[in-house]
């Protein structure tokens, strides 16, 4: 994954770990954001962006669902609505959802890619 989106990302898990949830919220829903214009999505906002990703299938329904849920939960924070409860629990729900597209656009494929090279590798390789 692009160093400018994967350490924003392990910056809100360092955040939630010191306890400010807020702030590791606003981060997970700027991370979705920053996903998408890695992908080339920069108009619109980022409700329009995330239904984007699902069009352009980088993402499955189901984490488009949880994209939206991280955004709604973020932007509480990104609007200053800072009196809407947000819990420990909460926070380490959006966290997992954020890890979730990560690995859906960016570790898996890549996994799979290297996988499929071996097995591409291997058929080329006369056997002994």
């Amino acid at each position: 994954m692009p160093q400018d989106i994967g350490e924003p990302a392990s910056e809100a898990h360092q955040t939630f770990s010191i306890g400010a949830i807020r702030s590791s919220v606003l981060m997970a829903r700027s991370v979705i954001e920053a996903v998408a214009k890695d992908h080339g999505i920069h108009k619109g906002p980022l409700v329009a962006k995330i239904d984007a990703l699902s069009a352009a299938n980088l993402i499955k329904d189901f984490t488009k669902d949880t994209a939206h849920v991280i955004r709604a939960f973020g932007n509480d924070m990104a609007h200053g609505d800072f009196g809407v409860p947000l819990d420990k629990e909460d926070a380490e729900g959006v966290l997992d959802f954020m890890d979730l597209l990560l690995r859906e656009v960016y570790q898996d494929p890549a996994k799979l890619k290297a996988l499929k090279s071996k097995a591409d590798a291997r058929k080329a390789t006369p056997a002994p």
